[in-house]
C-alpha cells in the first residue's frame, strides 16, 4: 500500500487532476480570467524553479517571495515548498510608505535568496537601495497563457517529479509567516511541511463538494495568511481552479470581488468581516441586479471579530442575487490558520447573550438566532449579539482555561483560547522566549505542546464563540497591527507632541455589541502646553491642528482610520510605575470621561 503524501508538494503530484485543467487564472480588468495556468504547466514551472533553488544550495535556507497577487506568486511559493525552502512571505515594495515592514522581514530573516519579478527589485532597490545587497536574485518571469489564446490542450501531459530534488521533510520549515510582532521586530511565525499539509487538507475534508465549481477567487494578499493557505493552498488540494485579482482592485471597487464571484460561478472566497461591510455600503441596487452568487457556497469570513449584524445585513442584501454560503470562522497563523467553521449545511447563527453574566466571566445565551434575509439583530438592555465561529478541526483541540492559572474552564466559561493539534505551529523563528510563552510545552498540567492565542472565548454546545483579546494587539481591515507601531510613528507627526506620549487603543468590538474601532490619545510636550494653556483659541487651533496631522499620518503609514482623538495635557496619559503606557487604563478613563481634553481646561489669566 502507498503511503499517503508527507507534504503537499508530493500531494499535488499524485492528485489525479487532468493535466489540461485550469489551476490558475489571474483575473483582468474585467473581472474575467486575463492569464491562464493549467495543471501541467503548474507543474512543470514548479519543478523547473524548485531545480534552480534545489542547484544553488537553498534548501533549507530563508527565501524571500515579495510578489503580487500573480501566477508568479503560485509558482514561486509551491517552488519553495518543493526545494525544501523557508518561504518567506512579505508585502511588495510601496511608495507610498510600508517599507519598515519589508526591511523589518529582511533584516530577520536574513534570506538567501529573492525570487521576484524584475519590476519588483527595482521598485525595492529605488526605495531601499542595501536592502537586498548579499541576496541572489532568482527573476521569476511572466508566466501563463493570455486567456483568449488558451486553448484545452489533450497532449498536455503532468511532468514527471524531478529525482534529483528530494521531498521534503515534513517535518522541516516551510514558511515564515510573518503575521505577529511588531513592524520593528517582527516575529515569524514558523510553520511546517507537516503544519500546511494537515490544515490544508482538514480545509479539503471539510470544504470539498462533488460535482463542477468554478473555484475559487481570491482578492486577500498572498502575504496574508487566509491569502496563502486559507485560498491558495486549499483550492489546490480541493482540485478547483484559484482566480487571483488584485487586493487594490477590491479595495477600490469591492463590486469587482462580487462580479469575479459571479463571472467565475466560483464557490469558495472569503476575507475578514469589514470587507462584506464594504460590498453592503458600496453597491447599488442596479450593482446588485446583475449577479449572480448562487454558486457561492464558501463565504469564509474570519481574520477579526465577526459582527452579528455584518452577517445579517450581507445575506439581506445579496440573498436576493443567492447568495447563501457565510462561514463565519476562526483562525490564527501560528495555528497555519483554520482552528473552527461553521459546517456546510448547518445554520449561520448568532448567540443573544446576558451581559451580566458575560462580565462575569460566563456565556449565558438567551437565545439563537439563525441569520436568514430577513434577520436583523435586535438586542435589549442587558444584552450582546455573539457570533458562533463553529466546531474546532477534526483532530485538533479547542480548550478554554483560566489565563493566569492555565487550568481547563467549564462549558460556557470565557478564558484563554488554547489550541492543540497538528496545525499548531513548530515556534517563532530564532525566538526562544516568544516560543516558549505562546507554545508552552504543558499547560495546566495537560502534556503539549499547546497554543496561547492570546484570544479570550467560551465554548457552547462545541461551538466556539471569540469575544475579545487579553493582550493590547488591534485587529484592523484583517491586519494585525501592534499599538506602539503606531504611537512611534504619531509621537513624530507634529511639533506639539515632542517629548509627549501617545497612547492607542481598540474602541467597541465584540462585547459593545459595535464595530471596533481606533482611539488615541495625544499627550502635548509640556513646551508646547505653556503656550496655549492660557489662550482658549489658540489651544482650540492647536487641537484641530493635531486633530488633522495624526489623522493623516495613521491613515498615511499604516492605513488606519481613527475614530476618536484626544489631545490631553502632559502627564494625563496612565502609566506604569516603570514608565510605560497603560492603554487599557486610557481606554477606561476616556470611556469613563475621566480624560479632560485641551481646551476644557484652559487657565484664566
Amino acid at each position: 500500500m502507498m503511503t499517503p503524501p508527507g507534504t503537499i508538494s508530493e500531494s499535488l503530484f499524485r492528485d489525479a487532476v487532468a493535466s489540461d485543467a485550469i489551476s490558475v487564472t489571474r483575473l483582468g480588468r474585467d473581472d474575467r480570467p486575463e492569464r491562464v495556468l493549467r495543471r501541467g504547466s503548474l507543474l512543470f514551472e514548479v519543478e523547473k524553479l524548485a531545480g534552480r533553488l534545489a542547484s544553488r544550495g537553498f534548501a533549507g535556507r530563508p527565501v524571500l517571495i515579495p510578489e503580487r497577487n500573480g501566477l508568479e506568486y503560485v509558482v514561486a511559493f509551491l517552488a519553495c515548498l518543493r526545494a525544501g525552502c523557508m518561504a518567506v512571505t512579505a508585502h511588495p515594495p510601496r511608495s507610498g510608505g510600508g517599507g519598515e515592514r519589508l526591511a523589518a522581514i529582511v533584516r530577520n530573516s536574513r534570506p538567501a535568496a529573492v525570487i521576484a519579478g524584475a519590476a519588483i527589485l527595482e521598485s525595492i532597490d529605488r526605495l531601499a537601495p542595501d536592502l537586498l545587497e548579499g541576496v541572489d536574485r532568482i527573476d521569476c518571469a511572466k508566466i501563463g497563457t493570455p486567456a483568449a489564446e488558451d486553448s484545452t490542450d489533450a497532449s498536455m501531459s503532468t511532468p514527471d517529479p524531478d529525482r534529483s530534488i528530494p521531498w521534503p521533510d515534513p517535518a522541516s520549515i516551510a514558511l515564515l509567516q510573518y503575521t505577529s510582532g511588531s513592524t520593528r521586530d517582527p516575529a515569524p511565525v514558523a510553520l511546517t511541511q507537516a503544519n500546511l499539509l494537515a490544515n490544508g487538507l482538514a480545509m479539503r475534508d471539510l470544504f470539498q463538494r462533488h460535482g463542477p465549481s468554478g473555484g475559487t477567487v481570491c482578492w486577500m494578499p498572498l502575504y496574508h495568511d487566509m491569502g496563502l493557505i486559507g485560498l491558495l493552498v486549499s483550492s489546490l488540494l480541493v482540485k478547483v481552479p484559484l482566480h487571483l485579482m488584485d487586493p487594490e482592485a477590491f479595495a477600490m471597487r469591492p463590486i469587482r470581488w462580487l462580479r469575479a464571484m459571479s463571472n467565475t460561478a466560483a464557490t469558495y472566497s472569503g476575507g475578514p468581516c469589514f470587507a462584506y461591510d464594504l460590498c453592503v455600503d458600496r453597491t447599488t441596487a442596479e450593482d446588485r441586479s446583475a449577479l449572480d452568487l448562487s454558486a457561492w457556497k464558501f463565504a469564509f469570513n474570519g481574520a477579526e471579530p465577526i459582527r452579528p449584524a455584518s452577517l445579517a445585513r450581507f445575506q439581506a442584501a445579496f440573498g436576493p442575487c443567492g447568495f447563501d454560503g457565510m462561514m463565519p470562522c476562526y483562525g490564527l497563523a501560528e495555528h497555519t490558520l483554520l482552528v473552527s467553521v461553521r459546517r456546510d449545511g448547518e445554520p449561520v447563527h448568532f448567540r443573544i447573550a446576558d451581559r451580566t453574566a458575560l462580565d462575569h466571566g460566563r456565556l449565558e445565551a438567551r437565545r439563537t438566532v439563525e441569520v436568514d434575509a430577513t434577520t436583523t439583530v435586535a438586542v435589549e438592555t442587558g444584552e450582546v449579539a455573539v457570533a458562533s465561529c463553529g466546531r474546532g478541526l477534526p483532530g485538533h483541540e479547542i480548550v478554554i482555561r483560566d489565563p493566569k492559572t492555565g487550568e481547563r474552564l467549564a462549558d460556557a466559561m470565557v478564558g484563554e483560547i488554547t489550541l492543540k493539534g497538528p496545525s499548531v505551529a513548530l515556534a517563532y523563528h530564532q525566538r526562544p522566549d516568544a516560543t516558549a510563552e505562546v507554545f508552552p510545552a504543558r499547560l495546566g498540567g495537560d502534556e503539549g505542546p499547546w497554543l496561547r492565542t492570546g484570544d479570550l472565548g467560551s465554548l457552547l454546545d462545541g461551538e466556539l464563540h471569540v469575544l475579545g483579546r487579553l493582550k493590547d494587539l488591534l485587529i484592523v481591515d484583517g491586519r494585525n497591527v501592534h499599538p506602539a507601531d503606531v504611537e512611534a510613528s504619531l509621537e513624530g507627526c507634529h511639533p506639539a507632541l515632542s517629548g509627549g506620549r501617545v497612547a492607542v487603543f481598540a474602541s467597541g468590538g465584540v462585547l459593545e455589541g459595535s464595530a471596533e474601532t481606533v482611539s488615541v490619545v495625544v499627550e502635548l510636550s509640556r513646551d508646547a502646553h505653556r503656550g496655549v494653556r492660557r489662550d482658549p483659541i489658540a489651544a482650540a487651533g492647536l487641537a484641530a491642528d493635531l486633530d488633522r496631522d495624526v489623522k493623516a499620518e495613521a491613515s498615511m503609514r499604516h492605513g488606519i482610520r481613527l475614530s476618536q482623538l484626544v489631545v490631553v495635557s502632559p502627564g494625563k496619559i496612565p502609566r506604569t510605575t516603570s514608565g510605560k503606557t497603560r492603554r487599557a487604563a486610557t481606554r477606561a478613563a476616556v470611556m469613563a470621561g475621566e480624560l479632560r481634553p485641551l481646551g476644557s481646561e484652559v487657565e484664566s489669566c
